[in-house]
């Protein structure tokens, strides 16, 4: 009949589509996974069909990292009753950090109307809102650090001044966050400098995947990362530097069999009025000094 789409036409259709989408039986096991799924997830088709999901692939969890591949799946909640589902999750991407998604679980049905799977389709997000950069950030030149891929210090700094004069002509308070990967020296002892490598550059990719587009994070010494969150008063910035606390803890690399993971802690300072960006450091990092242990943080 003319104009009609044939079955493997659909199929090639969704296998392009820049969302990813998978499909799975009743017992989870996937049966289909896309373009826009590898893409987004590290994942190859060949990697992942025929495995379950439950099987901590992804390791989808919430904010708090509570895993959710066991009773918490909206899959498998839809798998029993039927009704549609929409969440904001987290997953562990093949290289080890973490990706806010947004995942959207249906039942698939055959000609009786018998359930005989589900489908989630999912997107990469922002943990928190926000569009486009920031105009203090629109005025610098960025230069990526070739280790971890986010910003090197030189152009950090160049960023924490813009966002200074930005507030001193219109006041929008931002936040500083000096974040400390814990016990590198340890890490590296056990491990080696090329796990270093690997673990900061999953920390760093963490981190600019969980913060806006209009804040900014950058390399700023082997162990240590600063992150300027625009527009964000001080009652807020605990929120945020928990959230990539427990993203970071949750993601984790693949070294010899073996999967490695880190802990960060956190000093954080917002923006006072006279502040200059040596004093804005210097208050965040005193505030990282303040911290008791690992995977603490320190509000100043």
């Amino acid at each position: 009949m003319e104009g009609r789409v044939e079955p493997e036409q659909y199929r090639m259709i969704l296998e392009s589509l820049r969302n990813g989408i998978y499909v799975v039986d009743p017992e989870r096991r996937i049966l289909f996974w896309n373009d826009g799924a590898e893409n987004i997830t590290g994942y190859l088709r060949q990697e992942v069909i025929g495995r379950f999901c439950q099987d901590n692939l992804l390791m989808h969890c919430d904010e708090n990292d509570q895993v959710l591949c066991g009773n918490g799946c909206p899959l498998l909640e839809t798998i029993h009753d039927g009704k549609p589902r929409e969440a904001v999750v987290f997953l562990r991407h093949k290289e080890g950090h973490r990706i806010p998604v947004r995942v959207r679980a249906v039942v698939v049905r055959n000609a009786e109307g018998t359930v005989v799977g589900a489908s989630e389709s999912f997107e990469e997000c922002h943990a928190a809102s926000g569009c486009g950069l920031h105009s203090a950030a629109l005025k610098v030149e960025n230069h990526a650090d070739a280790g971890t891929g986010v910003s090197d210090r030189a152009s950090t700094e160049s960023y924490l001044r813009a966002f200074l004069a930005d507030f001193a002509e219109q006041g929008g308070a931002f936040s500083v966050l000096n974040i400390r990967v814990d016990e590198l020296e340890q890490f590296r002892s056990a491990h080696g400098p090329q796990a270093v490598q690997r673990i900061l550059h999953a920390v760093a990719t963490t981190l600019r995947r969980n913060l806006r587009d209009n804040d900014v994070v950058g390399h700023w010494a082997e162990e240590r990362f600063l992150a300027i969150l625009a527009d964000c008063p001080p009652e807020n910035a605990p929120r945020v530097a928990r959230l990539l606390q427990e993203m970071v803890r949750g993601s984790a690399i693949s070294w010899w069999g073996d999967r490695l993971s880190v802990t960060i802690s956190i000093g954080s300072t917002t923006v006072r009025p006279g502040d200059s960006a040596d004093s804005l450091v210097a208050r965040a990092a005193d505030a990282l000094s303040g911290c008791t242990g690992n995977g603490d943080i320190k509000i100043i």
